[in-house]
């Protein structure tokens, strides 16, 4: 694979610069005390990077959607900017975004299908997401039922999945299940590349990535479903998990699926994977929150020392996500004056 060496270090040093901004334990520790959503936006416009993001956010009258829509939309635009450094990698960043873009969109929209609240995602509507690569957000903002909502999506390379999701007796369809087979596809199509145009330590370290995050999500389906829904049978539980293994073999999974209960899942978890043997101080109060914290320790050392941009932007990429989690994390829990010990244990940056 070719290489621009003078475009390859600026987007080394910009993602890296752009990490070196995120929230500090000082902000995160501010932002707890605040009283009011609004709060959270004056705080967050005032002292932080989100400044331009929020630029146009009437502090008095913020409400939590604008502040996730403003969120996304000065994401979707460093990454974009980002994208264009790289002739080689660029292609990539940039299909697997819109990939995880549309996958994020037709989520939010999804949720607001199964609460018999379709109507309101014109409003959760971000505005970057224009009509491109099959896409229409406009036409999904019209959707009124599954049939609607397929029309929408119709040219994506989601499509045929998601024509095929089958639903309950009750005519309601299996949110779980559709977001498990959305990531799937996201998690083979990113191996594939990655097998095919990445080499050495660049592609194990992308590799990684990937595992890590499909490894740990598997692991957490598989610890709410003998949660909540072990009634359901050991089949149902296997369809949650990603055929990807990186660090946990078949055998450990297929032992957490055998499993009696949840907390049997998790000491099979903490005893006998890598991943658990990292946990160290971290409490068992929120399972969330325990995988968030792994996958935050592992992807900021690999941040800080690959020296492949295409790894540096795709750590940023997740980094990114996990603070943007915590701030809606933060944001509900203020709005819902849950006390900031509460909320700060159900955040991953300490």
């Amino acid at each position: 694979m070719a290489f621009l060496s003078q475009a390859s270090n600026v987007l080394l040093t910009k993602s890296r610069a752009m990490f070196g901004k995120r929230l500090t334990s000082q902000n995160i520790a501010d932002l707890l005390n605040c009283q009011t959503v609004s709060e959270v936006a004056a705080y967050l416009k005032n002292n932080t990077h989100y400044a331009y993001a929020l630029r146009n956010i009437d502090d008095a009258t913020v409400h939590r959607g604008q502040l996730e829509a403003a969120l996304d939309e000065l994401f979707q635009r460093e990454i974009t900017a980002m994208s264009k450094y790289r002739v080689d990698a660029g292609e990539y960043m940039r299909t697997f975004l819109i990939y995880n873009m549309q996958i994020r969109e037709i989520l939010k929209y999804l949720r607001l299908l199964a609460a018999g609240r379709a109507s309101e995602y014109v409003f959760a509507m971000p505005k970057y997401a224009v009509k491109r690569d099959g896409f229409d957000p406009i036409r999904l903002s019209q959707a009124k039922d599954y049939d609607d909502f397929l029309r929408a999506i119709s040219g994506t390379a989601f499509y045929k999945i998601l024509r095929g999701m089958s639903f309950t007796e009750d005519g309601t369809f299996e949110y779980t299940m559709i977001e498990h087979a959305l990531y799937s596809y996201l998690f083979r199509w990113a191996e594939s590349v990655i097998n095919k145009h990445f080499h050495g330590r660049d592609k194990e370290d992308l590799l990684g990535l990937l595992g890590t995050r499909s490894e740990l999500s598997s692991f957490l389906n598989i610890y709410r479903f003998k949660k909540y829904y072990s009634s359901c049978g050991e089949d149902t539980a296997r369809s949650l998990v990603f055929d990807f293994h990186y660090k946990i073999s078949k055998k450990t999974f297929d032992k957490m699926l055998k499993a009696d209960s949840a907390d049997e899942v998790y000491e099979i978890f903490r005893s006998e994977t890598v991943y658990g043997r990292e946990l160290g101080d971290l409490g068992d109060d929120y399972i969330d929150h325990i995988v968030n914290r792994i996958s935050y320790r592992r992807v900021s050392r690999l941040m800080r020392f690959a020296t492949n941009p295409t790894v540096t932007v795709f750590s940023y990429i997740l980094l990114s996500s996990i603070e943007r989690r915590d701030i809606v994390t933060i944001i509900e829990g203020v709005r819902y004056r849950v006390s900031p010990d509460v909320i700060q244990s159900m955040i991953t940056i300490a």
